[in-house]
């Protein structure tokens, strides 16, 4: 009996070490019914998450699909809000590089919210985020079946202010930079006129001056003649 207490006490003991150890290591995240805030952004109560991988237009962009303009924010909120209703949705953290709001991917059953979005031609990739996540190549897939198919902002022409916001950085090089300084001042060197070391000081009003002097030899000819 009293064995049979000790392994029963080592049992719970390994399972609650277990459990704290799994809390521990569990990714953040959040679960439930989001209210949707933009086309890219979900609430799970004072939580805000952001979709990992994609770019939503935002409140106030214009799109434009032949000589129709339209609210492109407020149309992919509305897109995403008919998308997800009365279905639970599960996020999880995928980066710790922003965390306010935290960029999650998210899951509606088993099907992947974010290249469902994608697909629905109411976001851009994201390349700023994630160019070198495994889920980029499968996102870029996603967008080019929605812009062959003309499906949602791929109706005509996306915003520039999107197209900006999810292209990738262009890489900027410390020494690249440094060498290019250094050439422009070369340049501006070479074409900056010269100056002499010494000038020559010139006035021009002393000169204008002994220009305009009679000749005094004309003069003493002319007093002795006459």
């Amino acid at each position: 009996m009293k064995k049979l207490l000790i392994i029963l006490s080592l049992t719970l003991g390994l399972i609650a070490v277990e459990s704290r150890t799994n809390q521990a290591t569990a990714t953040p995240g959040a679960a439930g019914f989001p209210d949707v805030i933009e086309g890219d952004k979900l609430r799970f109560g004072n939580l805000i998450v952001e979709l990992f991988g994609i770019r939503a237009p935002k409140p106030g962009m214009i799109c434009r699909a032949g000589s129709v303009e339209f609210q492109c924010g407020a149309a992919a909120a509305q897109a995403l809000d008919r998308i997800i209703e009365n279905y639970a949705i599960k996020c999880q953290q995928v980066s710790d590089v922003q965390l306010f709001p935290m960029l999650t991917e998210c899951q509606m059953g088993q099907v992947d919210l974010n290249r469902l979005i994608l697909r629905a031609g109411w976001a851009m990739v994201d390349m700023v985020s994630c160019d070198t996540h495994p889920s980029c190549t499968t996102y870029l897939r996603d967008q080019k079946f929605a812009k062959d198919n003309k499906k949602g902002i791929w109706m005509g022409t996306p915003p520039s202010e999107l197209v900006a916001l999810a292209a990738k950085p262009p890489k900027y090089d410390l020494q690249e930079a440094d060498d290019a300084n250094a050439l422009k001042t070369l340049i501006e060197d070479e074409l900056e006129p010269q100056r002499p070391e010494n000038p020559i000081e010139i006035d021009l009003a002393s000169e204008m001056e002994e220009a305009n002097k009679p000749d005094m030899t004309l003069l003493s000819f002319l007093t002795n003649t006459f």
